[in-house]
């Protein structure tokens, strides 16, 4: 039940009236004594929480003498919370709409948290227009798998590089298929991203709230990036016996004249 109450305080509720809800799931109806008697909510509060139940509509009430409270059925209650914060998307939707946003690029986006990384990580492939080439371990590709899935739909080339076993489904991949478990006790995960040449995403990948990462427009940082993915499919080719070449020139800008430079240097 702890669970349940976390996720509904989430929602809203306050701790009170989550833990109210889920006293009312293991014995309904049940007046406000004997709810505040199955948690700590004191007997001078549990009235204002049941009732708030019932005005958020968790709950409803029945009876009089005593009054007695009964919950909102969880398939009923996960129809209304989808509805709900349906139409409250809409509203905001329609809201934006009418509103002038000026999309200024700074030279670097700084990234906090492992969600926000993950969330914007999913925004760039949903934006990918031609080519997408990453770097990162395989918990990292199942959060994005759906958006990957996706832009290789769209005919979005994606080319994958991971220590760790990914999904072959999700595009062109290299992979040492390393226990991302056991790989943990020796490095700490990272995510390399560059979509379409022009937008760079570098960071930690750690599923905690110190994860930082970066977001660039700056072709330098994007040429880094490249050049330590092709780096590190080369040596796994030569690790793994496969000729990298193929993935290499997908990955380049320009195949031709790239590998020509990359041959007089």
């Amino acid at each position: 039940m702890k669970k349940i109450q976390d996720i509904l305080i989430d929602f809203g509720l306050t701790s009170n009236a989550a833990k109210a809800y889920t006293a009312l799931l293991k014995k309904n109806p049940s007046t406000g004594y004997e709810i505040s008697t199955q948690t700590d909510i004191p007997r001078s509060a549990i009235y204002n929480v049941l009732n708030k139940l019932v005005a958020l509509g968790f709950a409803n009430s029945v009876g009089e003498s005593p009054k007695k409270y009964l919950p909102l059925p969880p398939s009923a209650l996960l129809e209304y919370l989808s509805q709900s914060h349906k139409d409250k998307l809409n509203n905001l939707e329609d809201a934006f709409k009418n509103v002038e946003i000026e999309d200024k690029f700074t030279d670097f986006w700084h990234l906090h948290g492992y969600r926000n990384i993950m969330l914007k990580m999913k925004e760039l492939i949903n934006n990918a227009n031609k080519k997408i080439i990453i770097s990162g371990w395989k918990r990292e590709f199942s959060e994005c798998k759906k958006e990957l899935m996706s832009a290789k739909r769209r005919g979005v080339r994606c080319t994958i590089f991971s220590f760790t076993e990914v999904d072959e489904k999700l595009g062109k991949i290299v992979s040492y298929k390393l226990d991302e478990d056991e790989l943990r006790k020796i490095w700490t995960p990272k995510i390399i991203m560059v979509v379409d040449h022009s937008h760079t995403l570098m960071g930690s990948a750690q599923s905690v709230e110190q994860s930082k990462a970066i977001l660039t427009q700056n072709k330098a940082i994007s040429e880094i990036a490249m050049n330590h993915i092709i780096l590190d499919i080369t040596l796994a080719g030569q690790r793994l016996g496969f000729d990298s070449a193929e993935y290499v020139k997908d990955i380049m800008r320009n195949p031709a004249e790239d590998l020509q430079s990359l041959l007089r240097s």
